[in-house]
């Protein structure tokens, strides 16, 4: 398989998916996938859930040209999913909200979306390390809501990519955002990896995180109807 380049796909939500909709695309998941999907108490949360899988398998089958049967998924260790068959494929996925996102790429990557809405800066003192509190809190409080999401999706980002999850602390390693500059501050058990952000609703911070440093200008988005089809 040729190497992959770096791409990332959204779906907005712009409307609640129908139930005769949700069953026909809920048929076309795995049993293991079908059964965590069962288990969700709320149906948006179902209805992200499975559009997760979906955009996934239709960015990894148009970049690879893989027939759609021939897309499985194993976990690693630590429950991060990977392409069964091939360690050339990497994916993340992210949703909140009315956004799901995935990111592809031939090395590792991670993505994360999330819905900006109030929170206590305080937070910030159990998730953040100390330097990025502190430039939290130098801020105007006006400003420090949009990059507390800035920091936490760049965060969950480069947990995502490392692949150990949260035996990671994200206070263990320290991202400095100055405009469109990111930069990482962590020691030798952090692999070195790249920043981008995207703009896809002003509502929402998209974060995606590589080892590649060539990310591509735009998202690509996906329409529901397309997953359904």
């Amino acid at each position: 398989m040729h190497l992959l380049k770096l791409q990332v796909f959204a779906v907005h939500l712009s409307e609640e998916l129908d139930r005769q909709k949700f069953d026909r695309m809920f048929h076309q998941l795995s049993r293991e996938k079908q059964s965590k999907v069962r288990r969700m108490l709320k149906y948006d949360d179902a209805v992200r859930s499975l559009m997760g899988e979906l955009l996934v398998k239709y960015a990894i089958g148009s970049m690879t040209n893989l027939p759609w049967h021939q897309i499985r998924f194993g976990m690693n260790a630590y429950g991060k999913p990977h392409l069964d068959g091939t360690d050339s494929v990497y994916f993340n996925v992210s949703h909140s909200g009315d956004w799901v996102v995935c990111a592809i790429d031939s090395d590792a990557v991670g993505i994360d979306v999330e819905k900006i809405h109030s929170m206590d800066m305080q937070i910030a003192l159990q998730f953040f390390s100390a330097a990025e509190y502190e430039q939290l809190m130098t801020l105007p409080s006006s400003h420090r809501l949009a990059y507390f999401f800035d920091i936490w999706t760049l965060k969950e980002s480069l947990i995502k990519a490392d692949g150990r999850g949260l035996s990671l602390a994200l206070d263990s390693f320290s991202i400095h955002k100055q405009g469109s500059d990111i930069q990482l501050i962590a020691g030798d058990e952090i692999a070195k990896y790249h920043f981008k952000q995207y703009e896809i609703d002003p509502s929402y911070k998209l974060s995606l995180c590589a080892k590649s440093s060539h990310f591509p200008d735009k998202v690509i988005h996906v329409d529901v109807d397309t997953l359904y089809t």
